[in-house]
């Protein structure tokens, strides 16, 4: 007993050094043979007011609050320049959620509202100053991130399981990923595999030191392979597929020009087993897939007119357009969601085309003040919408068939104004405003429950966060 309070008396001292060191540091020396431990993390506090949004679920006079955080701890152990280990643990918690616990107050429910993930767990080999290996669990970012990436923004941003292999020399990187998604479940009939899982296998080639002007001259390449098939087109359970991406990902920064491409087309077919057939399994339905997507943006700064910055943009991707062979609805994947497509986070990529005016300034060297005007339709007027976190009570509904959005491409227009400041202590805040003016698509919708899918959609969000 004595041995353990005495353990513990040390752990604790332990972590009082670490902290106090880390100020100065950021680094200390924690056990002999050059191995060293860095501490991090930090906190996020997230309020969210949604009002019309519902599609009729609340009264007009009502609307819809949360308040969520995310705390985070970061652990990173290394030796030398050449072996690193990284950990990351989260909790991610709605406030007053109280699903499991005895009553209010009293936080005693196993749930994931009051429980901690590990969103990072990996370890970096680096063989030599230009070859590197790393394994375990982290998240993918290409380019900007227009196929995968991090997506910081979401509560729980995006992670893989992975194992990858970088070259990185002055002018180039090249890096080979091999990342396993999903390790899936056999179904009766339906499953195209005895093994079945999705896998993705990634060559990406990072070009730099082009010039000064070129920040990013990506190009990737994704063979995802999924092992299974349903009879009912995926509706409960995933297609199978064997799926090739090509994109190509390009910003430039010269002076006051700034200008940002992407460029994606994907290629390959999906297999849905056919219980219709008299071997389903071997005998699969098969559509074959084809999806374009083209995001363009540019713009100037004014740097005598405190950073003024105004630019405009045009995405395109394509959609469903009912065919019973082709698989044409483009895939939005992994891609980085905010600020992507508005500021609401109403509405995602995939039969979307949109364009795009904003302008920010810096009032002060730490509070930028910035506004958006986004117009959005349908590239397919038959094809589905995909909704956003604050389109999720418009997607229940539709998915439940209680609205049926019209066949018009106009799906509405979006107002986004916001103001970021940077405090000296490191807390940064965020406040929004949004507001969604729905188009003819949720105009001409029927209903089979009095909802009101046309009204007009506001967002009220305030941020506060420190990490270090």
């Amino acid at each position: 007993m004595k041995r353990l309070r005495q353990l513990g008396l040390f752990c604790v001292l332990l972590l009082v050094f670490s902290s106090s060191w880390a100020e100065e540091n950021k680094e200390f020396l924690l056990l002999p043979k050059d191995i060293y431990f860095q501490p991090g993390g930090g906190l996020r506090v997230r309020y969210e007011n949604l009002r019309e949004a519902t599609g009729g679920a609340f009264s007009s006079e009502e609307d819809d609050s949360n308040v969520t955080h995310r705390a985070q701890f970061d652990f990173k152990l290394y030796k030398g320049e050449y072996f690193e280990t990284f950990f990351r643990f989260l909790h991610v918690g709605q406030w007053g959620a109280t699903t499991g616990d005895t009553s209010a107050g009293q936080r005693d429910g196993f749930t994931s509202n009051n429980g901690v993930t590990v969103n990072q767990a990996y370890a970096l080999w680096k063989v030599d100053d230009s070859l590197g290996f790393r394994f375990g669990r982290s998240p993918i970012v290409l380019g900007r991130g227009l196929t995968y990436g991090e997506n910081d923004w979401f509560n729980v941003p995006y992670s893989f399981d992975h194992f990858d292999v970088s070259w990185d020399w002055e002018s180039v990187e090249l890096e080979l990923i091999f990342a396993k998604a999903q390790e899936l479940t056999t179904v009766a009939g339906q499953t195209l595999s005895n093994d079945p899982e999705e896998s993705h296998t990634i060559i990406d080639v990072d070009v730099k030191n082009m010039s000064d002007m070129v920040d990013v001259f990506d190009f990737h390449f994704v063979q995802v392979n999924r092992d299974l098939g349903s009879s009912d087109g995926g509706t409960t359970v995933l297609n199978g597929m064997n799926m090739q991406r090509f994109a190509f990902d390009l910003a430039i920064k010269a002076k006051q020009f700034q200008l940002g491409l992407f460029l994606s087309y994907v290629t390959g077919e999906e297999r849905v087993a056919d219980i219709n057939k008299a071997d389903p399994v071997n005998d699969p339905e098969k559509l074959s897939i084809n999806q374009v997507a083209a995001d363009i943006e540019v713009g100037y700064v004014f740097p005598e007119s405190n950073n003024l910055h105004l630019w405009g943009g045009y995405h395109y991707d394509t959609g469903d357009s009912g065919s019973t062979d082709e698989s044409d609805g483009y895939d939005s994947f992994y891609y980085e969601v905010y600020g992507n497509a508005g500021r609401m986070d109403f509405l995602r990529w995939g039969n979307l085309s949109f364009y795009k005016f904003g302008l920010d300034v810096d009032l002060s060297s730490r509070v930028n003040l910035g506004a958006e005007w986004i117009s959005f339709s349908k590239t397919e007027p038959t094809g589905s919408v995909n909704f956003g976190d604050a389109g999720r009570y418009m997607k229940s509904k539709v998915d439940t068939a209680d609205i049926v959005l019209g066949s018009s491409k106009d799906l509405g227009n979006e107002f986004d104004i916001w103001l970021d400041y940077g405090a000296t202590s490191g807390v940064n805040v965020r406040s929004t405003i949004a507001v969604f003016f729905p188009g003819d698509t949720f105009g001409s919708a029927t209903t089979t429950s009095g909802s009101l899918p046309n009204t007009t959609v506001y967002q009220v969000l305030t941020q506060v966060g420190f990490f270090f």
